[in-house]
């Protein structure tokens, strides 16, 4: 099987796709994808298949809204990230009102890069902020600085300002990845206590796509509301599982636009929650017990809903 890897819209190794595809034509062939849920199409995958001739072309994939006409296309399941079930302490289920925000990232990519920069800018003293991307150790070819001039120029000095105050670390700057484990006895879960709301900045941003990660998992986990920088769509599929948003409370209509309308209507919606006095806040914290309770239930439980429908 060869393994295609890249991002929501560059394919690393496509020189040695097109080696294969040229090695292996009227043959049978099987393709995984790493990351695990990129759209094909977006990606230009099927474009490059339709170049050549095969008996027959497998692809394996998480994303449950991938579909083909000529290519076979295998699910691997729903995505694993739902399994991983920690037991939380019922004391970090609480709010001790210290701060408003919160971003917990690693890889800069161009929607974690605005959204942290203009917490940093406009919202300092109501966020906690940790991006654990170390300058001094890892590569700057990795900022999707190229991808943040195509959302918002605006976004582009405080994005520069964070990149002179990497890594900002709040607890360690592993255990939180699927390759170190996730570990919530640690520093982190303490900074949920702090918090009000998740910024989350999930893998997939582009195109038609739907995997959630430990990202999404880890507030539902820690009883937090969430608003979620990622594919268009991405909580209208939330809900289909099962789960609740917060749409009651703030406007949740960023949900139906990617990557720059998705990023510019989010800090639409973060100026306003900012705005509201420290009881208003309050107050709107208890309302939402329910969905909380309800998302943390359906999680550890094991309930939710598997089969998604593709919105068009």
């Amino acid at each position: 099987m060869f393994v295609i890897s890249g991002v929501d819209d560059k394919l690393w190794n496509q020189t040695d796709f097109v080696k294969y595809l040229v090695a292996n034509q009227h043959k049978t062939i099987e393709l995984g994808i790493t990351s695990e849920a990129i759209d094909l199409e977006n990606l230009g995958v099927y474009r490059l298949l339709d170049l050549f001739e095969f008996e027959q072309v497998i692809i394996k994939t998480w994303n449950p809204l991938e579909k083909h006409d000529l290519y076979q296309i295998r699910f691997a399941g729903p995505t694993f990230w739902f399994n991983r079930i920690a037991n939380i302490d019922s004391n970090l289920h609480e709010w001790t009102q210290e701060k408003l925000f919160m971003c917990f990232y690693h890889r800069p990519t161009a929607g974690r890069l605005a959204l942290a920069g203009h917490l940093l800018e406009k919202y300092s003293k109501q966020s906690v902020i940790h991006f654990s991307f170390d300058t001094t150790q890892d590569s700057l070819e990795q900022f999707e600085f190229d991808k943040l001039l195509s959302y918002d120029t605006g976004s582009v000095t405080p994005a520069a300002n964070l990149l002179h105050s990497l890594p900002i670390l709040q607890c360690s700057r592993d255990r939180h990845t699927s390759f170190d484990g996730y570990d919530y006895a640690d520093p982190l879960t303490e900074l949920y206590k702090k918090i009000l709301i998740d910024i989350v900045g999930e893998t997939h941003v582009l195109g038609s796509t739907f995997f959630p990660t430990e990202k999404t998992t880890r507030p539902m986990l820690l009883k937090k509301p969430f608003m979620v920088f990622a594919s268009r769509d991405y909580m209208a599929y939330l809900r289909q599982m099962g789960f609740k948003t917060f749409q009651e409370f703030w406007n949740e209509d960023y949900d139906g636009f990617e990557t720059r309308d998705r990023l510019l209507r989010m800090y639409q919606v973060i100026a306003e929650v900012a705005s509201r006095p420290l009881n208003e806040l309050i107050d709107m914290y208890h309302r939402m017990q329910p969905i909380l309770d309800h998302n943390y239930d359906l999680l550890m439980r094991q309930r939710y809903k598997t089969t998604i429908t593709k919105i068009v």
